[in-house]
């Protein structure tokens, strides 16, 4: 048996490390023969570097001080100056220094002619300090620049092309040294590439082995699972051992029928599912289909209702006794009461069904706790209510849901109050992203085991029949819902006896405004407009006078149509629109919600006639306030 068929015998981890450390070796091997290299590379650059360089560096400071000493010399002569004599002198010693190192250094074969150079050199300088110089000072200035020229000059060339000889020479040898080096730094390369291909080489090799041998049956598992991933949880794993793989392939082919059998009880699941929710979104269209025609077939015969017992009570037909009038009184508070129930249920079925739209707008968070406060009945029941707040600032939401919330929390309070008590509003920011506002009663609190139910649809906190608080139950349940759909949330914190606090959290969106910017008040707007009909104009003069006791400047202008109003908001920014209208009609009505749709802000319904109460509860849907202008007064 050779070597090869007895390491192929091996176990796979022994064969993983036996051929792992082979190549290990191989590399390691390759590595010292490489580094040998250029040991070899790098010694041939250290000898370039202090042996032949500062050769040369020496030979060329020789030519520099032949240059210098015949300089210095022809300055002296020339402008007699003693400073240049003495820098010759200097220049003399220093040559006499380096022709010595230059001797020292030099090679065998370049000595003899180094020590001919050197003779040569002394006798030139001989020349200069004894003959040019004192030729010189002795008056004889032309004489000096005769020897100069003639003898002097004539051996600074010889000289100078010597050094250049012995320069030329020691830079074909740094030359020949550096081609070497080159060469064997390129053996070094062309060997690390070989190197590296036979390293690739068996590492390619070692690799195709160990995944035939080894990964084998993970291949198979994965060709597996790439068909279970396409939907057949059929697929199996072939299994021709009992190794590793083959408990590995056992394993994969019990979990995929396993997986098999879930899928199909999932299909069950599913069918059985979409059959439910066929049914319970058909059971919902159904009750959507119900509320639109219940609410038409009631709200219709409700109005018609509460208009008759308004014209009872206003003696239209007849004179009636005082018990006629509670009679008609009493239809009409009932009537106004079911209809507030109707609207309140409508509202949670389109937010349960997902199709309530918010209609987002910028306006100040103090103007609508303002004209809340305004319409709540608190004086009815001698309640006092007071607002506070840390900053005034803007917020983007729905003006009018928010309005509605804040009006609940104000019913309830008022409604579980008792006569002589306040109530409290207090504006704060939670973050710079966060805004709340708490209302704070001294009514008669909620029991702690009662704090989670009160947002239930119909719940009542006084569930008896003969309780001693009306109400539908909805009230507390439209508001949480209408808060988390701004993407805020609604918290109450309550003693029985002492009275509750119901407090909200709205993001801000827009920042807080300038602490130095006073809140205006409702009645005082830097930028306002009133939008008339033609027929309100013989009443025009009494709306400007109750313009001029507010402060007041608006622009006015006569609109004969919806289209009139929408080019005028759109080409002017107004804080407050007023609109304004001789008489409650279906066309005053229809413009308003116009100009709602397209005002985001504080919005001011005007009539000059006398309005019922379900119409006055029409318009006070759509507008923040309602001005009653008449020719003898002007009053809200």
């Amino acid at each position: 048996m050779t070597i090869l068929q007895r390491w192929m015998d091996l176990s796979i981890r022994f064969k993983f490390f036996s051929g792992f450390m082979a190549i290990l070796l191989f590399v390691g091997i390759s590595m010292v023969v490489l580094n040998i290299q250029l040991l070899h590379v790098v010694r041939d650059n250290e000898t370039v570097i202090n042996q032949s360089v500062p050769k040369l560096v020496t030979q060329l400071q020789v030519k520099s001080s032949i240059l210098e000493r015949i300089n210095f010399v022809t300055l002296y002569i020339t402008t007699g100056r003693e400073d240049f004599n003495q820098k010759f002198q200097q220049s003399c010693t220093h040559a006499d220094k380096i022709e010595k190192d230059l001797l020292t250094g030099a090679a065998p074969g370049e000595k003899k002619q180094i020590e001919q150079f050197i003779q040569k050199s002394e006798d030139w300088e001989f020349i200069l300090r004894d003959r040019v110089i004192p030729v010189y000072q002795l008056g004889n200035k032309e004489g000096a620049i005769t020897i100069l020229k003639s003898e002097v000059q004539p051996i600074a060339v010889e000289l100078i092309n010597r050094v250049e000889g012995l320069s030329q020479h020691k830079t074909e040898e740094i030359n020949k040294t550096n081609n070497d080096s080159l060469q064997d730094a390129w053996y070094s390369v062309k060997l690390s590439y070989v190197v590296i291909a036979v390293t690739l080489i068996l590492a390619v090799y070692f690799a195709l082995y160990m995944s035939n041998t080894m990964t084998n049956p993970l291949v198979l598992v994965l060709t597996a699972v790439r068909k279970m991933a396409k939907g057949d949880f059929t697929a199996r794993i072939p299994v021709q051992n009992r190794d590793a793989g083959g408990e590995l392939g056992n394993a994969f082919n019990q979990m995929s029928r396993s997986i098999n059998k879930l899928i199909e009880e999932l299909k069950e699941a599913n069918e059985r599912l979409e059959e439910e929710m066929k049914r319970a979104q058909e059971s919902t269209r159904l009750k959507s289909e119900f509320l639109a025609n219940m609410s038409h077939e009631l709200r219709t015969p409700l109005t018609g209702i509460i208009g008759f017992s308004e014209l009872l009570l206003a003696e239209s037909g007849g004179t009636l006794s005082a018990q006629q009038k509670d009679f008609a009184g009493n239809i009409i508070l009932a009537g106004e009461h079911l209809l507030a129930m109707i609207n309140d249920i409508l509202d949670l079925s389109k937010i349960e069904a997902g199709k309530y739209v918010l209609e987002y707008g910028w306006f100040n968070m103090v103007d609508l706790v303002e004209n809340t406060i305004k319409v709540v009945p608190a004086h009815q029941h001698d309640i006092a209510v007071y607002y506070s707040t840390e900053d005034s600032w803007k917020i983007k939401a729905d003006a009018k849901r928010l309005k509605q919330v804040l009006f609940n929390l104000l019913s309830n309070a008022i409604k579980f109050s008792s006569p002589g008590t306040r109530i409290d509003i207090t504006l704060t920011k939670n973050s710079k992203e966060m805004m709340g506002v708490t209302v704070a009663d001294q009514g008669i609190g909620i029991e702690a085991e009662k704090l989670d139910k009160i947002f239930e649809q119909f719940y009542q906190n006084d569930g008896q029949l003969d309780r001693k608080y009306d109400g539908t139950g909805l009230g507390l349940t439209l508001s949480r819902q209408l808060i988390e759909l701004h993407g805020g949330t609604i918290h109450v914190e309550s003693t029985p006896g002492e009275g509750s606090s119901f407090t909200i959290f709205l993001p801000i969106d827009s920042g807080f405004m300038d602490q130095n910017i006073p809140i205006m008040p409702t009645s005082s707007y830097p930028s306002s407009v009133v939008l008339h009909l033609p027929t309100f104009s013989p009443h025009i003069a009494c709306l400007k006078t109750h313009f001029q006791k507010n402060k007041i400047q608006p622009d006015i202008f006569v609109v004969e149509s919806k289209e009139d109003a929408i080019g005028i908001l759109q080409r002017n920014r107004y804080e407050s629109v007023y609109f304004a209208g001789n008489n409650y009609n279906d066309m005053y009505l229809m413009m308003l919600e116009t100009i709602r749709e397209h005002k985001m802000g504080r919005l001011v319904a005007c009539l000059a006639g006398s309005l019922r109460l379900v119409e006055r509860g029409q318009v006070m849907r759509l507008a923040d306030e309602l001005i009653h202008v008449s020719s003898d007064e002007t009053r809200k």
